[in-house]
């Protein structure tokens, strides 16, 4: 059956308290920097800077295809018929709420669309046929029967709405009955973030400011203790034995100390390596087969999974496939804590298992956002 964005729904998420008509471009850099402390995100001024590079191009492009914009810059909504539970969406909130409102409610000329989310639809080098392109209600119809949504591939419609007169609309008449409060899964309890404080903050001592070039960056000391809780909980998850958990405590607090900028940096796990080797880092219970885990873990912990596999024949490991299986759980645990970026691309996680830890992994950027 052929689909019409007529019998679809956007579905609009924000904090209960702020309402649905916020933006990040309605606040200064000032403001900005509490909004990015608050939520645990680092890098909130690149994300800020970003935004206004993408909306501007949004809003050229939507011109130039005959859009008629009341804006400056857009709200943004997800096309659904109904909303997966599988979504990201709502995880950034404390107390979320969603506005459900029918498609046959907007004015084609003040809606826009991409797909996927816009940052990534207009960067993307690849070849699918949607990329760096801003699509118009005709052609969106289109590539919605083209490409129907799957829930495993969780990458649908992102809809950019110039005109805020109909969220205003369906967010004051009560009647309408299309504002629901959304529970976060699995959401921790105040008891639950103090359990993880007392269990985890000791493991900060491990962790000392003179091993990274930039203790309080996004590669530095919050990071690798959100890492090292992570993959302990994907490794009880995992029942991984306790001899390679306390492996992992290792490989995550020293994963990135090699690092010497926070971009691209190429080997930056041989040269964290290193450095743990020349510093000496580990205690006496590290015997040496464990430091070849390490090393291995370590090392290959940038670079793609299947390659990192072949490289296992490299070193003088008894059991490769423990070994490689936790090599994937510090994999796992380092891409949740993307969320700092503001996504969590779940198609790198090498265990289907860890997507049930993105709304946690959120959670976590929360607790331990600074050096406790």
């Amino acid at each position: 059956m052929e689909l019409k964005l007529d019998d679809l729904y956007a579905y609009r998420f924000y904090e209960k308290k702020d309402g649905p008509l916020v933006t990040i471009r309605q606040f200064n850099r000032e403001e900005i920097s509490d909004i990015g402390y608050r939520a645990g995100i680092t890098n909130i001024q690149e994300i800020y800077q970003n935004r206004i590079i993408i909306e501007d191009l949004l809003l050229k492009l939507f011109i130039k295809k005959g859009g008629q914009p009341k804006l400056k810059y857009p709200y943004y909504a997800a096309v659904y018929c109904e909303l997966p539970k599988s979504n990201q969406l709502h995880v950034r909130f404390d107390e979320p709420e969603c506005i459900k409102i029918p498609m046959s409610a907007f004015a084609k000329e003040h809606v826009s669309f991409t797909y996927g989310q816009s940052p990534r639809a207009l960067t993307r080098k690849d070849n699918h046929p949607t990329r760096r392109k801003l699509l118009m209600w005709d052609e969106v119809e289109k590539v919605i029967n083209e490409f129907p949504f799957d829930e495993n591939e969780d990458i649908w419609i992102e809809m950019q709405i110039w005109d805020e007169s109909v969220i205003r609309q369906y967010y004051e008449n009560t009647s309408k009955n299309c504002v629901k409060p959304f529970q976060v899964s699995e959401k921790l309890t105040l008891n639950d973030e103090n359990n993880l404080k007392k269990r985890y903050s000791h493991y900060l001592e491990l962790i000392k400011e003179d091993y990274f070039f930039e203790p309080k960056g996004v590669h530095g000391i919050s990071h690798a203790i959100r890492v090292l809780i992570l993959s302990q909980e994907l490794s009880e998850q995992l029942l991984l034995e306790q001899y390679y958990k306390s492996i992992l405590i290792y490989c995550a607090a020293f994963h990135d100390i090699g690092r010497e900028n926070d971009i691209f940096d190429d080997n930056h796990g041989f040269k964290s390596y290193k450095k743990v080797e020349s510093a000496n880092l580990f205690d006496a219970s590290i015997d040496g087969e464990a430091k070849e885990i390490i090393r291995f873990i370590i090392e290959n912990h940038d670079i793609d999974p299947a390659i990192a596999k072949n490289n296992l024949e490299n070193y003088l490991i008894k059991d490769k496939e423990i070994a490689y299986k936790a090599y994937c759980i510090l994999k796992d645990a380092d891409t949740l804590d993307r969320c700092r970026f503001g996504y969590i691309d779940k198609f790198y996680l090498c265990f289907k298992s860890s997507w049930r830890y993105i709304p946690f992994a959120y959670q976590l950027l929360k607790i331990f956002r600074e050096v406790l």
